[in-house]
């Protein structure tokens, strides 16, 4: 491919990037999109009136940084046809109807719009989050090129692409439910380590309509990437690749922790809640004393659960950040206020409690020594490419198989599963932060986390697996806004 001098001198192609309206689906979706923007490309971001009018509030005090990382990309406004001051719903069925059909026509009216502002603004490809099944016959309609972006693991990929064809089945003939899965390119999975969807446990039927409605459509996009990279999922990419290519792209976290091709690019620039400084209060800390605790932007943990992790941090003597949305410290019937109030008095010189923070950021200071991670994706992603050992303790969806992956293919983390109670006690949660810290076990975690680390970076950087295939895809979108 011509140099970007080269590049600049033929008419540069326009990419919109739609994510789905969650954290963890727009941060993947916007470091994607920073990315382009930074190869000097046209990006313009969607987001829902809600989630525009909370980045709003959220980002009050917001590090420059922050904002000088999305100076260059175009964010436009959709209605998901909820007003922007109604209570959330866990109505995923009308919720995902009403962003097709309001987000769908207020999204042809962006596109539209951007056509009609001149050659320069015309739209040349829109990249979309797989769980908008819908976007490919926008696309089609105005005659755009789409891309179908999967924002989970290759090897979830391959799981749900298996059960969606039926070339996997979750029971036998007998109607017995599996105990084993074998899908190939994939390590042999219990059933407890595919994808909570998929478990006979299943309450989510919803749900699983929905993950299993993101193929109903992959077939008319143009190209399908991924958040993932090669090295790091090798086979299961290979094996998928002989039924329905992806091209993987990742990791996506921002460059500043990672390639370091972008310095400014430290923080993903999009929050759905206030990020509170912590940086001052780690940079008291010693070099890898601190176990960081983060269970994500979904996950709710029950009282009990949290009492237990709390219980575990302390007795562990380990000073410790902990994440706790304001969703799950509010006061009333059955919260964590009151207790939380307490431990943190009784803890004051071990840990710190935040509503919100800059995950790269903090995965990445040196005070920082261990990662209690739910084991969500992008979560995944951040400790492999800081080089940070992990305890897991999934909750639900993909998770599950990440933790797999974690503890036996990657080795990088402990895998804690729940008792019969459906809580992971105090005693495992002391006990597993001392592994890490402390033993010849945690040792070797820490030096495969480095080697994944190395990988990641490699992946990133100029001739990298991943860069290369960014460079391809570019290179596919310019050529075929050039023959248009």
């Amino acid at each position: 491919m011509g140099s970007l001098g080269e590049r600049k001198r033929i008419q540069l192609p326009h990419v919109v990037v739609f994510p789905c309206p969650g954290q963890g689906h727009m941060n993947p979706l916007m470091e994607f999109a920073k990315r382009r923007a930074y190869r000097n490309l046209h990006v313009t971001f969607i987001a829902t009136e809600r989630v525009r009018e909370r980045m709003i509030q959220a980002q009050e005090g917001a590090a420059i940084h922050v904002t000088s990382a999305l100076q260059n990309i175009r964010i436009e406004t959709i209605s998901d046809g909820l007003s922007p001051d109604c209570e959330e719903t866990n109505d995923v069925d009308m919720r995902m109807d009403l962003m097709k059909k309001v987000g769908g026509l207020t999204f042809q009216r962006v596109i539209e719009r951007l056509n009609s502002q001149g050659h320069t603004n015309k739209v040349s490809c829109i990249v979309y989050d797989s769980l908008l099944n819908w976007v490919p016959h926008i696309a089609n309609k105005f005659n755009i090129t789409s891309a179908f972006f999967w924002t989970q693991s290759c090897a979830v990929y391959a799981i749900y692409y298996h059960f969606y064809t039926g070339m996997v089945k979750a029971k036998d003939e007998t109607e017995n439910v599996r105990d084993v899965i074998e899908i190939p390119g994939l390590p042999q999975l219990c059933q407890s380590d595919t994808p909570s969807f998929l478990q006979s446990s299943n309450p989510c039927e919803s749900l699983l309509r929905l993950v299993m409605d993101q193929f109903s459509t992959i077939f008319q996009a143009t190209w399908i990437l991924g958040n993932s990279f090669n090295e790091l999922e090798m086979t299961e990419i290979q094996s998928i690749n002989s039924l329905i290519p992806i091209v993987t792209v990742g990791p996506l976290v921002p460059s500043a922790f990672l390639d370091g091709n972008n310095p400014q690019d430290q923080d993903v620039g999009i929050h759905l809640w206030k990020t509170e400084n912590c940086i001052d209060w780690l940079n008291t800390k010693e070099a890898s004393t601190v176990a960081y605790v983060s269970f994500g932007s979904v996950a709710v943990l029950s009282k009990e659960q949290i009492i237990e992790i709390a219980l575990g941090l302390k007795a562990s003597r380990y000073s410790f950040l902990w994440v706790i949305r304001p969703d799950q410290n509010k006061e009333g019937k059955n919260n964590v206020h009151d207790f939380l109030n307490g431990f943190l008095e009784d803890t004051i010189d071990q840990g710190l409690v935040v509503s919100w923070c800059s995950q790269a950021a903090v995965l990445n200071h040196p005070s920082v020594g261990m990662f209690v991670t739910h084991c969500g994706w992008n979560s995944t992603l951040e400790s492999l490419s800081s080089g940070l050992p992990v305890v897991t303790i999934s909750q639900w969806s993909d998770q599950t198989t990440n933790s797999k992956y974690i503890e036996e293919v990657w080795k990088t983390g402990i895998r804690l599963n729940k008792t019969a109670y459906g809580l992971v006690g105090k005693d495992e949660i002391e006990k597993s932060v001392k592994t890490v810290m402390e033993s010849e076990d945690g040792v070797e975690l820490r030096k495969n986390a480095l080697k994944w680390k190395t990988l990641a970076k490699e992946a990133m950087m100029k001739g990298g697996s991943s860069d290369k295939n960014i460079e391809w895809f570019i290179r596919e979108v310019i050529g075929r806004t050039a023959a248009a």
